[in-house]
This record gives C-alpha cells, sequence and structure tokens, in this order.
C-alpha cells in the first residue's frame, strides 16, 4: 500500500508541476554557481515542443537547440542574476542580464533579446552589455 502512495503522489507533483523542464546533466559538473534555476520556454507563455530548460549556475552553457535563438519565454527561480549571452556574427558576444526572480511571458516580443540567446552564464565575462 505505501509503494502506491507513494506511486500517486509522485505522479500527482509532476501534473502539479506544468509543463516538463529538463535540467542538464547532473553528473561530471561543477557546483551551481547560484541557488536556484533559471528556465527557457520555445514558445510565450511558458510553453513549447520539448518543454523548458533550466539553467542551474555551472559556467556557461549553450542552450538547447530548441531554445536557441528562439526563447519565447524565461521564468527566474533564484534570487541571483544570470547572463543569457548571445554570440552575434560580427564577433565577441553580448550579454542580457536576468535578474533574480525575474520572468518574462513573451522575450521575443519587439525583437527581444529570446531572438538571439545562444547561451547562459552566471557570470557577464568580457561580453558587451545588451
Amino acid at each position: 500500500m505505501r509503494l502506491r502512495t507513494v506511486a500517486v503522489t509522485t505522479a500527482l507533483a509532476a501534473l502539479a508541476l506544468g509543463p516538463a523542464v529538463h535540467t542538464p546533466a547532473q553528473a561530471g559538473q561543477q557546483p551551481a554557481l547560484i541557488r536556484g534555476e533559471v528556465c527557457f520556454w520555445p514558445e510565450p507563455n511558458m510553453m513549447g515542443p520539448g518543454g523548458g530548460w533550466c539553467y542551474s549556475g555551472t559556467g556557461y552553457t549553450d542552450v538547447p537547440d530548441r531554445i536557441h535563438d528562439h526563447a519565447g519565454s524565461f521564468e527566474s527561480r533564484s534570487d541571483d542574476s544570470v547572463f543569457a549571452i548571445d554570440h552575434p556574427r560580427w564577433g565577441g558576444c553580448v550579454a542580457r542580464e536576468i535578474r533574480g526572480r525575474d520572468y518574462n511571458m513573451n522575450w521575443t516580443a519587439n525583437n527581444d533579446f529570446g531572438n538571439k540567446i545562444d547561451g547562459v552564464s552566471h557570470e557577464r565575462g568580457n561580453c558587451q552589455a545588451g
């Protein structure tokens, strides 16, 4: 009976979390450099094929193909800032700060940074502010 209760509780918890959110594999990664995570979806309103993808503060990380140059929305589940990174054709990089607990339900509207994102980092590094 206990096993059935755990299975039902786990299933209900998964439904309450909403669309699928995938995080980078944990094996072999450096410790998190931020507390929490920042999640990105390929479509506005935290929707889209493949669900969301979350950055957990482990240095620079490329976003998955479904998010690359196409982050329709994001939500910070951290108190720390992270930086969305773009590597334009002319070289170098541009970084847009995402402040802790910030969100944007339509990050591609008005040609915003969601149309440019290549990766995410816990620091701006040598990138120009964007």
